[in-house]
């Protein structure tokens, strides 16, 4: 027990819990404070807490480089990371180029204490621009607002004779698909454009670096068969292109088991575009790296304790 009473513990929500109204999320996070108090384990002030989402992107980060063993000085060259939840979606990254330092927003540049190292890194979380968060606003629906009695959805990113019920964020919508003037794919993009124009910045550097990329940009090409499940595997931008072509054009003649495919592999072929990658970018889709479940949840233990410990060695010293 004097072990459990020197082990911190944490618990660290993310953008799911941030897109509750404030109050609802806060009484959640008290039962967990709760909880923890009544824990034989440490509990500091700040260990139960909704992560900045630039946080779920650097542990994330964290995560991928320490496991391949990229953290150490003698390895300037690191891995990006790109992550696709519901209601959020993050790049990070170390940047090699002047120019991504010197033209980047201010807030995108950040540096973190990292095993006695500070590491300089490219990171942002976009809020809202998350698979399901993006998916209502292509819908034509908007955060945290039912739709009045009788009102439908009603969409170009969905099979034309598709109708149906779409549950988000405690909210069930009347969702149904409409004639196109033109192909499904064409006109789906042609929304999806409109969603993210000059949403995100786009730092140039990106095509130079290998990139992992998890959660719904794994999931969804899983759906489109583009990599194994288990195994994951390397694809190029395009192939996500490819496929929603193939996709879309299956839906115009015959209702799927999966009404979003279309559309949110649109969605996730244009927010990579936006963010800068070129239709010949290759990324890595991995769900585990090395036999390591590759999550932020690893990096945010790893600079949990990190911090805890320099905090310790500070109080001692």
């Amino acid at each position: 027990s004097d072990f459990w009473a020197n082990t911190p513990v944490a618990l660290k929500a993310t953008a799911g819990l941030r897109l509750l109204p404030a109050e609802k999320a806060e009484g959640l996070l008290d039962k967990v404070k709760e909880a923890f108090k009544t824990s034989p384990f440490l509990v500091r002030d700040d260990s139960v807490r909704i992560m900045d989402g630039t946080d779920e992107g650097i542990s994330a980060w964290i995560t991928v480089n320490f496991i391949k063993d990229y953290l150490h000085m003698s390895k300037p060259s690191s891995i990006g990371i790109l992550d696709l939840g519901g209601g959020s979606t993050q790049i990070t990254f170390s940047p090699h180029s002047d120019m991504t330092l010197q033209t980047s927003p201010i807030d995108y540049i950040t540096s973190i204490q990292l095993f006695n190292r500070t590491k300089t890194l490219y990171s942002h979380s976009y809020l809202g621009l998350g698979l399901l968060s993006a998916r209502l606003a292509i819908l034509g629906g908007v955060e945290s607002k039912p739709l009045k009695n009788g009102q439908e959805l009603v969409s170009a990113c969905l099979a034309p004779e598709y109708k149906g019920e779409w549950e988000h964020a405690e909210i069930v919508y009347k969702i149904k698909g409409q004639k196109p003037e033109e192909p499904l794919y064409n006109s789906c993009r042609a929304r999806i454009e409109k969603i993210l124009y000059k949403k995100l910045h786009k730092p140039e550097e990106v095509n130079n670096l290998l990139f992992y990329a998890f959660s719904y940009y794994y999931n969804r090409a899983v759906d489109a068969g583009l990599i194994d499940e288990e195994k994951g595997g390397t694809i190029k931008l395009q192939d996500y292109e490819t496929a929603a072509k193939q996709v879309c054009q299956r839906m115009e003649s015959s209702s799927t088991e999966k009404p979003f495919l279309c559309m949110d592999l649109i969605y996730i072929n244009v927010l990579l575009e936006e963010l800068g990658f070129q239709k010949d970018a290759v990324i890595k889709l991995a769900r585990k790296i090395d036999n390591v479940e590759a999550s932020w949840a690893l990096g945010a233990s790893l600079h949990y304790v990190d911090s805890f410990l320099q905090t310790l060695g500070t109080m001692q010293a």
